[in-house]
């Protein structure tokens, strides 16, 4: 189960993560996207409704991740609502900067979610994180798969170091995020480290290395390097 202590997302660990890779990630563009932009859009309204009304335990929910969210349980969604058709188990998160977040464990099709949601009343959900790779992206990148998987599938990432280890993003995935088992080769140069590749584009450098934990931040835009 991602709530219990055998699952380490922390809040500090994908704050840090994002914050840096956004620094390093700043879109000068928007990703690809469909030519008719109102069509686009209204597709997207459509299936976020459809999932945002399919019920956690159902043999047909999705389990696809993408920049809404996972499966059927998406950003801006408030816990009430999700509660209503999926299991919720309320959680806390270990704290970022002295504070404890508030988060909540959700079940779908047997595979656990964690979601971090608002202090405010109304507990929107704010982030959707996993480390279970039952959950895949439309190009079947999940938990375990190579950023070579994920590149080929939603084009060309950028790489950043952030607090625990490396994260990729792919241009074509804006507000998702991919934590990495990859750390840089040893350098007495101290900026090589956090910096190694140049303009946070590294080619097919990772392409062996493996996806060790998702989530949906929502933050828009694709990266630098994989636009145009």
């Amino acid at each position: 189960m991602l709530g219990d202590g055998r699952v380490t997302i922390r809040r500090r660990t994908a704050v840090g993560l994002l914050s840096v890779v956004v620094a390093a990630c700043q879109p000068d563009a928007p990703g690809r996207r469909d030519a008719n932009g109102a069509v686009g859009t209204a597709a997207s309204a459509a299936a976020r409704t459809a999932r945002n009304a399919e019920r956690c335990d159902a043999a047909t929910t999705s389990v696809v991740v993408d920049s809404l969210g996972i499966g059927p349980v998406l950003r801006g969604t408030r816990i009430a609502q999700l509660a209503s058709r999926c299991p919720v188990t309320d959680t806390v998160l270990p704290p970022a900067e002295g504070t404890a977040e508030r988060g909540h464990t959700v079940t779908v099709r047997g595979h656990s979610i964690v979601v971090l949601s608002t202090g405010t009343p109304d507990t929107s959900i704010i982030r959707v994180m996993t480390v279970d790779p039952a959950f895949k992206t439309t190009g079947g990148v999940g938990v375990g798969s190579s950023v070579q998987a994920l590149r080929l599938a939603h084009g060309r990432i950028c790489a950043a170091r952030g607090e625990g280890g490396f994260v990729v993003m792919a241009a074509e995935l804006p507000g998702v995020s991919f934590a990495i088992d990859w750390s840089p080769p040893p350098s007495r140069d101290p900026s090589a480290a956090d910096t190694p590749f140049p303009g946070g584009d590294p080619g097919t450098a990772l392409d062996a290395t493996r996806i060790v934990r998702l989530w949906v931040h929502g933050v828009a835009g694709a990266c630098r390097v994989g636009v145009g």
